[in-house]
């Protein structure tokens, strides 16, 4: 009867037992497989290797950690994620349909409200809106006229606004048929200056300020000029002398005692009356001419002569010779 070996003794010997088989045998199992490279990655899709630093497989183009057919594997004729169905078609045109009729609707309507409407019509109507009523405007303010006291008769884009108007003259005397032109100082200076006379048929005023003595009534009379720029006036009273009839002293004070006709006898003393806060003494027989001085109510002249149209020439003392209207002297005293 075999003897049983105890297990202790059993192990030493499948050891020895071990050793003594072939040195290929051995090494088999140990021989694996070589490690993958941690600087590629194994595409899920197409199974390529490629390096981490693309974002995509260069193979399929295919996000890492993704599953399905793309990119290359597409012409495969495999469904996958670079199919398009026709429903998204569908709704990718109806969505564009819509976002050009909302654009529409934006800039149709919209876009005035916010921006004001600045369309190429409407600024025409309203450009040929505002020159006709510039036309009318200026045709109602000035009647038959096309001079400017600017020297621009053309009209300005905008209403100027008249600062300042005034006239060269205040009050002035004018014989039969005298011409006086008038002068206007307006600021802004291209402002347009108009004329007006409170009584045509005395005083005839053109729109260049040109003043006419047409008086034929036998009487002095008194005429008001206006100038008007913008709402500015500015007045200028005119006494008009008519030819052949006595001389009416201007403002409420008696007739001078010079008669209307014949002349005044040389070295006529006369005295300066009913000038109010002067008389001006020119250089010549008209109101036209340059003023040299000034004679206050009362003070004596000597009438050197009769120099017509109801001008004397004076001696208005010390020798210095002028002219004065007759209107404002009384000869003999």
């Amino acid at each position: 009867m075999a003897e049983r070996q105890s297990p202790s003794r059993r192990a030493p010997e499948k050891r020895a037992a071990a050793s003594k088989q072939p040195a290929s045998r051995r090494a088999a199992p140990e021989k694996q497989s070589p490690s993958r490279r941690n600087d590629v990655i194994r595409c899920e899709n197409c199974g390529e290797d490629y390096s981490i630093t693309y974002k995509r497989c260069p193979f399929c183009d295919e996000r890492p950690g993704r599953t399905g057919i793309g990119g290359r594997r597409m012409s495969d004729g495999r469904t996958g994620r670079g199919t398009v169905h026709p429903v998204q078609v569908i709704g990718l045109v109806v969505s564009m349909v819509v976002i050009i009729a909302a654009l529409f609707i934006v800039f149709k309507y919209v876009g005035p409200l916010i921006f004001g409407d600045k369309s190429p019509a409407s600024s025409s109507v309203s450009t040929s809106q505002s020159g006709s009523q510039s036309a009318a405007g200026s045709s109602s303010s000035q009647p038959g006229s096309d001079v400017s006291s600017g020297g621009d008769i053309s009209e300005p884009a905008t209403q100027v606004i008249v600062t300042a108007l005034t006239l060269n003259k205040s009050d002035i005397t004018l014989t039969a048929n005298e011409v006086f032109s008038f002068l206007a100082t307006v600021s802004p200076a291209e402002a347009t200056v108009t004329w007006s006379s409170s009584d045509e048929s005395i005083l005839k005023v053109d729109q260049d300020g040109t003043a006419t003595n047409v008086n034929t009534t036998g009487s002095k009379v008194k005429v008001t000029v206006t100038a008007t720029a913008g709402d500015k006036t500015a007045q200028c009273t005119v006494y008009c002398n008519s030819a052949g009839g006595a001389s009416t002293a201007p403002s409420g004070g008696g007739t001078t005692t010079a008669p209307s006709g014949g002349a005044v006898a040389p070295n006529t003393p006369g005295t300066i009356v009913n000038a109010g806060s002067g008389l001006n003494i020119r250089s010549g027989p008209g109101s036209s001419y340059e003023k040299i001085a000034s004679a206050a109510n009362g003070s004596k002249i000597v009438i050197l002569e009769d120099a017509g149209s109801g001008w004397y020439k004076i001696d208005y003392g010390n020798g210095k010779i002028g002219y004065v209207s007759s209107d404002y002297v009384s000869v003999g005293n």
